[in-house]
């Protein structure tokens, strides 16, 4: 279950990045986990329930976005979308095709729980 190990990741970049910016809870962790990233998102929902605990993230909601897959198709010379590794390109039905888009696994952004209940955005690249 590879999962666990990405939630330990997206955990260690949000505390590392907290405690460089005097960060003391965060409320929700944005990511980008693409279509094509082979990440079963359930799993990894629950293996985020068991790495957040104890740190800054311990209550925080982890909000997935989900960037479509996409590929450059070298017999037809176009970019074409791509649900998943092996399917024929939709236009010409070749499978020449290269992923060009929906393969990203990253942290956007946390967001900051203040003590007077407002919010701050921490914007991280990773």
């Amino acid at each position: 279950m590879h999962e666990l190990s990405i939630a330990e990741g997206i955990i260690e970049i949000v505390e590392r990045t907290a405690a460089a910016n005097d960060v003391r809870s965060v409320r929700a962790v944005r990511v980008a986990i693409g279509e094509l990233a082979g990440v079963d998102i359930p799993s990894l929902e629950f293996a985020w329930e068991s790495v957040r605990k104890g740190g800054v993230a311990e209550n925080a909601v982890l909000e997935i976005e989900r960037p479509k897959g996409e590929a450059w198709c070298l017999d037809c010379c176009r970019t074409v979308p791509m649900a998943r590794y092996g399917d024929p390109c939709p236009i010409c039905g070749g499978y020449r095709l290269t992923a060009t888009g929906g393969t990203e696994m990253r942290v956007i952004e946390f967001i900051e729980r203040t003590p007077d209940g407002e919010n701050s955005n921490e914007e991280r690249d990773s």
